[in-house]
């Protein structure tokens, strides 16, 4: 399996022996180079290609190709300047991997019902204190939102159940549908999950 280094500013995949990003230029020399089984179990999440446009912006307003050391525009110089992502195509992502690392969901739609039969089922159906249609899952304007359905175990989110409300979810909350963690020990037949939300191009 061929390896390469994550370029930490915009993601590009670069070869192992590379000290400077091919696309932004960032320095690589203290980039661990990794194949993409090590990426996968590091981050918990699906891979996500990042093939987005990076730019430098120059204070003129002028955006400028990553590797440019003038602005087209005005003429400035700009090698100064680190390359960003061009925020016109920058995506938000959100991602929940199950704690022990085993499955990983990206919400692509607007509103989805999760639960055993309904989607998730695939990991959900083992899980017996999970109802059919347990929970809703929604995003609208950069946010992510959770609601609970299940009438009998609910949800739970950072250890706290939350009521029949639309409930906001952050990067990195924990949210755990039919059971919460007591005295540190999780319920073996709820489902655990990390919440990951970010920025991709």
């Amino acid at each position: 399996m061929s390896k390469y280094k994550i370029c930490p500013l915009c993601g590009t995949h670069n070869l192992p022996t590379i000290f400077e990003c091919i696309e932004c230029e960032t320095d690589l020399t203290s980039v661990r180079a990794v194949d993409e089984l090590s990426e996968q179990m590091n981050t918990g999440a699906k891979t996500v290609q990042t093939t987005g446009k990076m730019i430098r912006l120059c204070d003129c307003g002028a955006k400028n190709p990553p590797s440019a050391r003038k602005c087209s525009e005005c003429g400035e110089d700009i090698s100064d300047i680190i390359p960003t992502p061009d925020k016109e195509e920058t995506a938000v992502h959100y991602v929940l991997t199950s704690t022990d690392g085993k499955y990983a969901f990206e919400l692509n739609e607007s509103s989805v019902i999760i639960g055993r039969e309904s989607v998730m089922k695939e990991y959900l159906s083992s899980k017996s204190y999970v109802s059919r249609n347990h929970a809703e899952l929604s995003f609208s304007d950069g946010k992510l939102y959770i609601k609970n359905l299940s009438k009998a175990n609910g949800t739970y989110v950072n250890n706290v159940k939350i009521d029949d409300e639309v409930h906001e979810l952050h990067d990195g909350d924990a949210v755990s549908l039919g059971g919460c963690e007591i005295n540190g020990k999780r319920q073996e037949n709820a489902a655990y999950f990390l919440v990951r939300i970010s920025s991709c191009i």
